[in-house]
């Protein structure tokens, strides 16, 4: 047998019921380890009551400067109006996408000062209110130091003075496909990712996705290109959850991990 460990992250939770229940069920039921929890979301005191019920699961602070939803929007922690739009929420982007017209934090006059009290303020709060969060991690993009090379040592400083672990993703941890983003159904998913599984080399890879249950909140979020968000993080759920999925897990002899086994 191969010695191969996988460590498959749930995030998004604190972003909404739908994705608190949902990350939950992927670790109680299913094979996920770690779920990132997004400190600036109106659900995250409902996460933090369900997951301080459970130390067991590895809890990671998901760093948070954007809010892509339309219909839904989160603000930052700081007064930090050089990261904000003009009502006080997260810009949309990070940096620019070809074909999409919503404003990117890259193209405002944004403030490194601005940003790394935001961070501290995010960590401070995620202690607080996680008490056994092993590490950060970062929202909607591979690493911070990827938009600006200065938040790699921000981040690293900061980690250092909450004694949490850096993403080791950003950093060269494979990341293995699972499943293609369409076709957007369970059984497609479940079909892919056992196959992935079944031929995987020896090492270490991460998996990463947003496993959420059906709510009515969760259909009405979504932004251009992004619309079928409830049956994209169902599905997930459903694949993360199954039965077929977890069988093959143990016929790979394949070590499911978390953050703190690293």
């Amino acid at each position: 047998m191969p010695d191969t460990r996988l460590l498959v992250r749930a995030d998004d939770a604190g972003s909404g019921w739908a994705s608190n229940i949902g990350c939950l069920r992927a670790c109680t039921e299913g094979i996920a380890r770690s779920v990132e929890v997004m400190m600036p979301c109106a659900w995250i005191n409902h996460a933090a009551l369900i997951f301080g019920e459970r130390p067991d699961i590895d809890i990671g602070i998901h760093l948070t400067l954007t809010s892509e939803w339309d219909a839904v929007k989160w603000r930052p922690l700081t007064a930090a109006k050089t990261i904000a739009d003009d009502t006080g929420a997260f810009l949309p982007l990070l940096t620019p996408r070809e074909g999409d017209a919503r404003r990117s934090l890259q193209e405002s006059n944004w403030s490194i000062d601005d940003i790394s009290r935001e961070f501290r303020a995010q960590i401070e709060l995620g202690v607080a209110m996680f008490p056994h969060a092993s590490h950060i991690s970062s929202h909607m993009i591979r690493h911070f130091k990827d938009f600006d090379p200065r938040l790699e040592e921000i981040v690293s400083d900061l980690c250092s003075a909450f004694r949490l672990k850096d993403d080791p993703f950003g950093h060269g941890l494979p990341r293995i496909e699972g499943y293609r983003k369409f076709p957007r159904s369970t059984e497609a998913r479940i079909s892919a990712f056992v196959a992935e599984l079944a031929d995987l080399a020896s090492g270490t890879y991460i998996f990463i996705d947003h496993p959420a249950v059906e709510s009515p909140e969760l259909a009405a979020s979504g932004h251009l290109g992004y619309e079928e968000v409830e049956q994209d993080r169902v599905t997930c759920l459903e694949t993360l959850t199954s039965a077929e999925l977890q069988k093959q897990v143990e016929q790979s002899g394949i070590q499911l991990i978390s953050y703190r086994d690293l």
